[in-house]
């Protein structure tokens, strides 16, 4: 099972794979179920994920996180 946290974040802040996808630059639904699935992802991709899931921390009154928090697999 993957370590990594961005799906018990995602589910916490109510969002679906679609919901976080559509505040990257180019990250499709499929890349997010890759990620969240413990699949490796490239360095730009993590990035795209860790800035937006932070941008909607942000709106929401939370802590942002750090990239080691959120744990995804790189290439």
């Amino acid at each position: 099972m993957a370590t990594n946290k961005l799906k018990e974040i995602r589910e916490g802040l109510g969002l679906s794979q679609e919901g976080v996808a559509r505040r990257t630059r180019s990250i499709t639904t499929r890349t997010i179920k890759n990620a969240e699935d413990g699949k490796r992802v490239t360095n730009d991709t993590a990035v795209q994920i860790l800035e937006a899931i932070n941008i909607i921390l942000a709106e929401a009154d939370r802590p942002t996180i750090t990239f080691e928090e959120l744990g995804l697999t790189l290439y």
